[in-house]
């Protein structure tokens, strides 16, 4: 029997399916209702730990006037019956009417604009009064625009290290006037020209209360040198963001801003704290660059070795800023600046992280002299191309003319810088050129994957 009983096979016990399956789906309900619980825990949780909407960072758009600025006057300057009166103030102390004062014979047009200049323009220069005295009370009129235009400007300091004679360890600073811009929620943001930051291994900002806090590069544009630097708000005092302002953003188109008083802040002189009055003396010339051209305004003011800095209007807009590389070789002893309606988009870019869309060429505007006495296509002619470029690779050469980029028309070098700057970086586009060939024009479509410079 014992030996019956260790020879006989022990069989597993079978599967029950059913209560498997019921195991089963009780362990995929539990999961189920263990996820939906840890989902709505969290959302509750993060809604107490996620930083708040002013520790965020927020899109920057820049505080800019796009038209051109009017000649700003007092309201008891614009009519008649008010100037006269103030002819009965022989100390001219009215407000605003401390050096401009009297009647004006008003020349009509069909423009009233020019309506408008032109009565103002009589009413100065048929009624300056010419004593020191009025001169006094014009400067500290003027000096009060500077002053209020200055709390927008802080003095960058670059540290580096170097060593001495006798290996001796050491720091020096370089410093250069920044222009305060805005804020993205979490950093203030200052532009500054980027030579003087080179090899920096500290950056420093002294704000106009003389308060001060350290920066760091946030962005650079290789072309203009260009930089934001920013300093996190939660280092600034409450009291100093209070006292400190957002720079305005002129208008300086160049068919308009010629012959524009102008006064040049910061350190246009070398010296921080500076001021320097003068007029805008042309706009005609531009700085080529990769995929867009700026403005050069040139000045009478003289200029120093170390100036920075901007030049603001009579109402306090910033229409220039001061660079190294603004400088124009014939006009080294006078204050050149990049003009600010050709650069704010750089300046908004850098500031929002963005790195443009490169492509890669020389370019300018088609004429309408060229078009009809050669017959050349309006568009962007291409002067030259950048070696090692999206545009190189894709096959266009010096010469051609663009009119399409995608779908955008391309009828002159502005259109195709601004619509070069609405595409991304590293995306595909289809450039459209005319090229002249065995006496005609043809037009050839390339496609390009545009770059970041």
């Amino acid at each position: 029997m014992a030996s019956d009983f260790i020879k006989e096979k022990i069989k597993d016990r079978p599967v029950d399916k059913k209560r498997l399956a019921r195991q089963i789906g009780l362990t995929a309900v539990i999961a189920v209702v263990f996820g939906v619980v840890s989902a709505v825990t969290f959302s509750l949780v993060y809604a107490h730990i996620k930083p708040s909407s002013d520790d965020s960072v927020k899109p920057v758009e820049l505080n800019a006037q796009e038209n051109e600025p009017e000649i700003s006057v007092s309201e008891d300057l614009t009519a008649t019956e008010e100037v006269s009166e103030s002819n009965d103030d022989p100390d001219h102390t009215g407000a605003g009417a401390s050096f401009v004062s009297g009647n004006s014979t008003e020349q009509k047009s069909d423009n009233p604009g020019e309506n408008k200049r032109t009565t103002i323009i009589n009413s100065i220069t048929n009624n300056v009064d010419i004593s020191p005295e009025g001169y006094s009370k014009l400067y500290k009129e003027l000096h009060s625009v500077a002053a209020g235009a200055s709390s927008a400007l802080a003095i960058v300091t670059a540290t580096t290290t170097d060593t001495d004679w006798f290996e001796n360890p050491y720091k020096s600073g370089n410093s250069v006037t920044g222009l305060i811009i805005a804020d993205n929620g979490r950093q203030l943001l200052i532009l500054v020209d980027g030579s003087a930051t080179k090899s920096a291994e500290e950056i420093h900002v002294r704000f106009p209360d003389g308060t001060g806090a350290v920066a760091k590069i946030m962005n650079t544009d290789p072309d203009t040198s260009l930089q934001i630097i920013g300093v996190e708000m939660s280092d600034i005092d409450e009291d100093t963001i209070r006292k400190i302002s957002y720079a305005n953003l002129g208008s300086s188109s160049p068919s308009s801003v010629v012959g524009t008083p102008v006064i040049a802040i910061g350190e246009p002189l070398g010296i921080i704290g500076s001021e320097a009055h003068g007029i805008i003396t042309s706009a005609s010339q531009e700085k080529e660059m990769s995929d867009f051209n700026v403005h050069l305004l040139t000045t009478d003011i003289p200029e120093s070795e170390n100036s920075s800095g901007v030049i603001i209007d009579y109402s306090g807009n910033v229409l220039g800023i001061i660079s190294d590389g603004s400088e124009v070789e014939t006009l080294k002893d006078m204050i050149t600046v990049y003009s600010i309606s050709d650069i704010k988009d750089t300046i908004e870019n850098l500031a929002n992280g963005r790195t443009r869309a490169y492509l890669g060429i020389i370019g300018t505007s088609v004429t309408d002299e060229a078009a009809d006495e050669y017959g050349v296509p309006m568009g962007a002619y291409v002067i030259n191309v950048d070696q090692d470029s999206p545009a190189m690779a894709s096959g266009i050469q010096s010469g051609d003319v663009i009119t399409k980029i995608g779908t955008e028309v391309i009828e002159d070098y502005d259109d195709y810088t601004t619509a070069l700057s609405q595409l991304d970086s590293d995306v595909e586009t289809v450039v459209t050129v005319q090229r002249f060939s065995r006496g005609k024009y043809t037009e050839l479509t390339f496609e390009t994957e545009l770059s970041r410079k």
